[in-house]
């Protein structure tokens, strides 16, 4: 009776100290998960599928919806009823996405509606943060942009409720984020013809000479009337046959820059006629014109009293190497638009975007003609994203082809393109032709281009941007890499020059054109 009453006792407490351990090691593993701040989710197939290009959701741009997701490094955290905080927002086991109204801008936020691990009552709770926009292409998972911090060294982390998870800092998208700069080099033309002639560590000129293009002479023309410009005069160079090989249009300044010999450098003007008005005066080119320094004046009776209006374009590389800063272009660009129509309430702003990728991508030009509509314009701009490409060069010939050729540009408007991009055109002798007859219409019609270059452009492409500008009156403008967004912004070949708000800067330029 003894013996059996010891095992009874001995059995009881085996029991309890058993009970003990288990009743530990589960509130140690709720404790451990009460300060985990890992994310996991698992959105819904229905959830997925409802997702479109445009709509927000975690990791950027290259993220994508599906039905199981993992945190970096693999381990699978798809169930977990672990509590994420951040802030003073707080979610425990989230395991569907649902979309908020909070109001971000451009972007949004998701929410998540989870269970509660021991009553299983919905317990709404933000996860905070803002995410980039779904692209429109699909992948197996979706990554929440959670990190581990290092261990510390000799430490064995194998579990994943060891791992603290911290969120990666987003950059919210909004204007006076991007910096860069200006250099114009018809009004810093000494510096680019001593930069030909220096031959020790680049061939310039092949820069130039690659695309077939050579504007390396030119007449600098100005108009005046008395003390007055004369803006939207048209000007020809003509040589001694009498054949045109330049036409222009002086700008807010009243000057016209004529590269006469950008297809043939053996090409010499004779005469230059301007008209203006109704009125038109006749120049004889003489040797002294020739030199860089020199200016032809040529006085006419009276200035444009023509009423302003601007004609203004935006034509946009959407390639997928554009993904890193072409969320934040979008917002700089609707401020500058924002700020110009209200600078200049009195002068009438038509606005085009075009936007342009490659052979084989869902499109290669998306254009759009000039509006007075500035909002139905902005709603366009805004939705558009980077996709496609795959190889450097893109359709920039097309792009502008569209641009210059097949867009309703008013006669007598002030006309600036912005040519947003990163990438050069692809080098054929068809495409080199298809770049000169746009540049020389540019010219003709007093379109001035002014690219801006983004990361990733190269030497050639910057050389040949920069012949853009100056063959149509144009200036170059430059990201830089001052404000840490996007990849890296090369340093072009240039003076000195001042970084400055990538927004500011392209509203001064608008500004300076309409005079």
């Amino acid at each position: 009776m003894k013996i059996k009453m010891r095992k009874s006792i001995v059995f009881i407490i085996i029991l309890a100290l058993i009970l003990s351990l288990t009743a530990c090691g589960s509130d140690k593993k709720d404790d451990d998960r009460a300060t985990n701040t890992n994310t996991s989710s698992t959105p819904t197939t229905e959830k997925a599928a409802s997702l479109k290009p445009g709509d927000a959701v975690a990791d950027g741009d290259k993220a994508k919806p599906a039905e199981s997701s993992k945190i970096y490094g693999g381990a699978d955290v798809s169930g977990d009823t672990s509590t994420y905080t951040k802030g003073d927002d707080v979610i425990s086991g989230y395991d569907t996405l649902s979309e908020t109204t909070m109001d971000l801008g451009s972007s949004r936020v998701y929410s998540a509606e989870s269970k509660m691990a021991s009553s299983g009552e919905a317990a709404p709770g933000s996860i905070g943060g803002v995410y980039d926009v779904y692209d429109g292409a699909y992948a197996d998972e979706f990554e929440i942009p959670v990190r581990p911090i290092e261990p510390i060294e000799g430490d064995i982390i194998d579990d994943i409720d060891d791992i603290i998870l911290t969120p990666i800092p987003v950059i919210q998208p909004k204007a006076g984020l991007l910096t860069a700069g200006e250099w114009n080099d018809n009004k810093n033309f000494d510096f680019i013809k001593k930069l030909l002639a220096d031959g020790q560590n680049y061939q310039y000129k092949d820069f130039f000479t690659a695309w077939d293009l050579t504007p390396f002479n030119r007449l600098s023309i100005k108009c005046t009337a008395g003390q007055d410009a004369v803006t939207g005069a048209n000007v020809a160079v003509l040589d001694e046959k009498g054949n045109h090989i330049w036409k222009g249009v002086t700008d807010h300044e009243g000057m016209c820059y004529a590269y006469y010999g950008l297809l043939d450098a053996d090409m010499m003007p004779s005469t230059v006629t301007v008209s203006s008005n109704g009125e038109e005066k006749t120049y004889q080119v003489d040797s002294a014109d020739l030199i860089d320094t020199s200016v032809i004046t040529i006085d006419l009776s009276e200035k444009n009293t023509a009423a302003k209006k601007l004609d203004l374009m935006f034509t946009i590389d959407t390639t997928g190497s554009m993904g890193d800063e072409i969320f934040y272009l979008q917002k700089e660009l609707e401020d500058v638009i924002r700020r110009v129509q209200a600078d200049c309430d009195n002068i009438p702003v038509r606005l085009s975007v075009n936007f342009y990728r490659d052979m084989e991508d869902d499109y290669i030009v998306r254009p759009y003609e000039f509006t007075s509509d500035i909002n139905s314009a902005l709603s366009l701009l805004n939705k558009e994203y980077a996709d496609g490409g795959g190889d450097y060069e893109e359709a920039v010939e097309l792009a502008l082809e569209s641009s210059v050729f097949e867009h309703s540009w008013d006669s007598d408007s002030i006309k600036l393109m912005f040519l947003v991009l990163d990438a050069p055109p692809h080098n054929t002798a068809s495409i080199r032709e298809s770049l000169i007859k746009s540049i020389q219409k540019a010219s003709e019609m007093g379109i001035r281009i002014i690219p801006v270059a983004s990361s990733g452009v190269d030497k050639n492409t910057e050389f040949l941007l920069r012949a853009f500008a100056m063959t149509t009156g144009g200036t170059y403008t430059f990201l830089t890499n001052d404000s840490g967004i996007g990849g890296d912004h090369i340093e072009p070949t240039i003076g000195e020059y001042t970084v400055e708000q990538l927004n500011d800067l392209l509203v001064r330029i608008i500004e300076e054109y309409i005079g």
